[in-house]
């Protein structure tokens, strides 16, 4: 789900980078359609940046975005295999297949963060995946990523994300992120996220170790925006 550092893939919440989710599916389109929030800037200590819902154009920024960070956090750990076979061509597509599978189901959101006209993150939110968090965390936040650090940008994708989750119907919402990604989990706590659960993600190449954090009042952290 992610990590936070320097430039930290803050969750693929399986980020900075949460801990990435390398699929990012929806259901088929229903009531209580995702509506984002209206684009925002923010101005942070040194620059100004601007948080938008993402278009189809932003396959390739956010695709960039992701392999930056995904090589530069998770080197050491996790297995070489994983971080050697993502590239940007292959994240490209599927992030066009997310966007236009959220276009027209309504059932989750893109965000970007732009800087100097430039896409610097990136979070995903949707109908919660794991059957185990659903009932409690109807909601999730399945990848975020940001390239500048200590700014308020990863804190300004979690709110609109939240908004976008609020309108969906989910009052609550969970993530899933490495355990070892001690910045990232610091970075959700201080958002007033609280651990919920455990697992290892098994995968061919080894196992992972992750840990849930979960909002169980998406209000309040959407209020931050």
């Amino acid at each position: 789900m992610g990590l936070l550092k320097g430039s930290h893939a803050v969750a693929q919440p399986r980020s900075g980078a949460i801990w990435p989710d390398l699929t990012g599916t929806a259901g088929p389109k229903r009531a209580g359609a995702c509506v984002s929030p209206v684009p925002r800037h923010f101005v942070s200590m040194s620059e100004t940046f601007f948080i938008r819902p993402a278009t189809r154009d932003d396959a390739l920024p956010i695709a960039k975005v992701q392999v930056s960070l995904w090589r530069a956090t998770y080197r050491g750990i996790v297995p070489d295999a994983l971080i050697d076979r993502m590239t940007v061509s292959d994240r490209e597509k599927g992030w066009g297949k997310i966007l236009d599978t959220y276009a027209a189901s309504g059932r989750g959101a893109v965000f970007v963060a732009e800087q100097s006209g430039a896409v610097v993150g990136f979070l995903s939110c949707g109908d919660q995946r794991d059957a185990d968090l659903a009932k409690a965390f109807p909601g999730e936040f399945s990848a975020l990523y940001v390239s500048a650090s200590r700014q308020g940008i990863g804190s300004a994708l979690m709110a609109a994300s939240a908004q976008g989750l609020l309108s969906m119907g989910h009052e609550a919402a969970a993530l899933w992120v490495l355990t070892e990604n001690a910045p990232a989990r610091a970075f959700y706590e201080a958002l007033g996220g609280t651990q919920v659960a455990e697992r290892i993600d098994t995968r061919p190449e080894g196992g992972l170790s992750e840990v849930a954090y979960g909002w169980s009042a998406l209000s309040a952290l959407a209020a931050r925006a």
